[in-house]
């Protein structure tokens, strides 16, 4: 009898911790970016006319929105706003600015924003995306983030250079997004290979860029009861959108868009 009530317990207990896989939920979080000397140059306004969306240093402020699949990030970069809608059905990604009184946005499927991330289409070989290997270590160690009890973990790997990373990643076991989901999307800012394989969700690490930028993560707000108006994916009417073909000009490094504010 009391062996059968120890196994109860431990059933019921197992029970209570069960992760929860999440589709419609809200999440808060930070990102600063510290660059070295000299590596941090602001967007570029030239003649006025020309604007080239690059990513800065500083803090970025953002609220992720999930619902069955759909994916929007909203984000305060600043010197404005920034808004990415991802469909994971269709595989196509949205993205909107406002700045400088003007609204303004590109979309592209996923091969196409490969293609950019690889400049492809500049007529030079670069190097294909780099995945490595990731190996993850699960500590006993914990603190609160966002409310949330989390947990400690180090991914491993081996970058570029052959050379071993250990990445320290706090995450919560509570819960998962569920289908539909893309880690690469919220981690636009601040990439780190094996996130998608931890046990539970990424809440806050610290990282350092190949050009010495140090990256700081952390969710400050999460929401897993959240009721989200499909209307929230909807592109406004507002805003000047044009394919991602059009935004690019002969010449631009990788990873940048330029767009024309005056006409």
């Amino acid at each position: 009898m009391k062996l059968i009530l120890i196994v109860n317990l431990m059933l019921f207990s197992g029970s209570l911790f069960a992760q929860q896989t999440v589709n419609e939920a809200v999440i808060q979080m930070k990102t600063d970016i510290s660059n070295p000397e000299g590596a941090g140059a602001p967007p570029v306004t030239g003649d006025g006319e020309r604007v080239m969306i690059r990513i800065g240093e500083g803090e970025t402020k953002s609220k992720i929105y999930f619902k069955n699949g759909m994916t929007k990030i909203e984000s305060d970069m600043g010197m404005g706003t920034n808004q990415v809608i991802v469909d994971s059905k269709t595989k196509t990604t949205t993205t909107l600015f406002e700045t400088m009184g003007r609204k303004m946005g590109f979309y592209s499927t996923d091969d196409e924003m490969q293609q950019m991330m690889n400049g492809r289409d500049s007529g030079r070989q670069r190097t294909q995306q780099f995945i490595p290997e990731t190996f993850i270590e699960y500590l006993s160690e914990t603190k609160k983030i966002a409310g949330m009890v989390c947990n400690k973990a180090i991914i491993r790997y081996k970058n570029r250079k052959e050379e071993e990373v250990q990445q320290i990643v706090w995450y919560s076991p509570e819960f998962v997004l569920g289908e539909g989901f893309r880690m690469r999307d919220m981690m636009r800012l601040a990439s780190v290979p094996g996130l998608n394989k931890l046990k539970g969700f990424p809440m806050e690490f610290e990282t350092t860029r190949p050009n010495g930028a140090k990256v700081f993560f952390q969710v400050t707000k999460v929401d897993l009861k959240a009721q989200i108006d499909d209307k929230t994916f909807l592109i406004p009417k507002d805003y000047d959108v044009k394919p991602m073909s059009e935004m690019r000009q002969p010449g631009g490094r990788n990873g940048e868009i330029q767009m024309r504010i005056n006409g």
